[in-house]
C-alpha cells in the first residue's frame, strides 16, 4: 500500500500556526529514526494521515505501509488478521494467509486504536514488540517479522494504564515515542489553507466545482470549535458543495458565505440541558463544573495550561483567574 498525497504535502497536518509546525518538528525528527511511535490524539485530528507521513519521510517509504483497524474487526478474527494462520488451522481456513504483521515487511504497520485491543492479543502483541515474531494460527513455530509499528490511539494510554484496561509493559513497549496530534481548535491559523486544500479535494470526489470560502466565511470557521477536528471540517465542506445551487451561470462559482455555515453552531439537541439537568441534581454549582472542566482539560493535555485554556475557548489570562479562584486563591 502506497502512503496517500496527504501523508507527504497536504496541509491536512502540516501549517503555518505555532502548534503545526511543533508537531511537524517532532514528526520530522522520528520520522528518521526507526522506533516505535505511539500517536495519540481526539478524533478526527489526522491520526491515520500522520502514521503515513512518518512512514513517507522514513527510510522505509519504499515498502509497504500497512493499516490495521483494530476496533473494525471482530475480536474473533483479530489474532488471524494481525499473525496470520495455517492452512486447516480453523473452520474456513482453506488456505494459509501471512496476516498483516507479515504483509508489512521491511515497511511500517499502523495499528489503529490499539486501546481497543483485548487483554490476550495486548499479551501477544507484547510480545512481537519483544522478540519480533509472529506465531500464526495452526503453524508449528514462530516466524520473523521486519516492520516498524506506528499505533494509534484516541484516548491517553496512561489513563487506560490506571484504570486496568490496558497493560502497563505494553504501554511502554509502544510508548518508545509518544506523539499528540494536535486538535484542529489549536491551529486556527491553519483554517484558510486547509478548508482550500480540502474544497478542491471533495470537489473532485463530487465531480462539482470548487467554490472559495468569502471572508466572513472564513471568520465563522476560525469562531467555531471543531470538536470533530479535520474530519468535521471535511464533511462540512462535503455538505456546502453537495448542496451548492445547481444551474449557476457560467464563470467563476459564488463564494460560500456565511449563511451556509449556520449548522455549524447548532448544538446537539438536548445534551447540554441534559448535562445541566445532571449536574443540578447532584449539587453541583458553577464553581464545582468550572473547577472539573479545567482540572480536565490540563489532565487531557498533558499539564500545559496554555493549550488547556485554548480547549475551553479563554485567553490564557481569564483560565489563570478562574484556576486561581478555583483553587482559593481568589473570591
Amino acid at each position: 500500500m502506497n502512503p496517500s498525497p496527504e501523508s507527504r504535502s497536504s496541509p491536512y497536518l502540516a501549517g503555518t500556526s505555532a502548534a503545526a509546525r511543533a508537531f511537524e518538528g517532532e514528526l520530522g525528527r522520528l520520522a528518521s529514526s526507526d522506533v516505535t511511535v505511539l500517536l495519540e490524539g481526539e478524533s478526527g485530528v489526522g491520526k491515520g494521515a500522520a502514521a503515513r507521513r512518518l512512514h513517507a519521510r522514513g527510510a522505509r517509504a519504499g515498502a509497504p505501509v500497512v493499516e490495521v483497524g483494530l476496533g473494525a474487526l471482530a475480536p474473533t478474527l483479530l489474532e488471524a488478521e494481525l499473525f496470520g494462520h495455517e492452512e486447516g488451522a480453523f473452520t474456513g481456513a482453506a488456505r494459509a494467509r501471512p496476516g498483516r504483521f507479515r504483509a508489512a515487511a521491511g515497511g511500517t504497520i499502523v495499528l489503529d486504536g490499539v486501546e481497543t485491543l483485548p487483554e490476550d492479543l495486548q499479551v501477544k502483541l507484547l510480545r512481537v514488540l519483544q522478540e519480533r515474531v509472529v506465531e500464526p494460527l495452526g503453524a508449528e513455530a514462530p516466524v520473523s517479522v521486519d516492520a516498524r509499528v506506528v499505533a494509534t490511539s484516541g484516548r491517553d494510554l496512561r489513563v487506560e494504564v490506571a484504570a486496568g484496561r490496558f497493560r502497563e509493559d505494553l504501554y511502554y513497549r509502544l510508548a518508545v515515542a509518544v506523539l499528540r496530534v494536535p486538535p484542529l481548535r489549536a491551529r486556527r491559523e491553519d483554517l484558510p489553507a486547509l478548508a482550500a486544500w480540502l474544497v478542491d479535494r471533495v470537489a473532485a470526489r463530487l465531480r462539482v466545482a470548487p467554490r472559495p470560502f468569502s471572508p466572513a466565511a472564513l471568520d465563522c470557521l476560525a469562531a467555531h470549535s471543531w470538536p470533530g477536528n479535520v474530519r468535521e471540517l471535511e464533511n462540512a465542506v462535503e455538505r456546502i458543495l453537495a448542496l451548492a445551487p445547481a444551474g449557476e451561470p457560467a464563470g467563476e462559482p459564488a463564494p460560500v458565505g456565511a449563511e451556509e455555515l449556520t449548522f455549524l453552531t447548532e448544538p446537539i439537541p438536548g445534551e447540554a440541558r441534559r448535562l445541566a439537568r445532571a449536574a443540578l441534581g447532584l449539587g453541583l454549582g458553577l464553581d464545582d463544573l468550572t473547577g472539573t472542566l479545567i482540572e480536565e482539560a490540563l489532565a487531557e493535555n498533558r499539564g500545559n495550561a496554555s493549550a488547556a485554556a485554548r480547549q475551553l475557548g479563554l485567553t490564557r489570562r481569564a483560565f489563570d483567574y478562574r484556576r486561581r479562584r478555583g483553587a482559593g486563591g481568589e473570591s
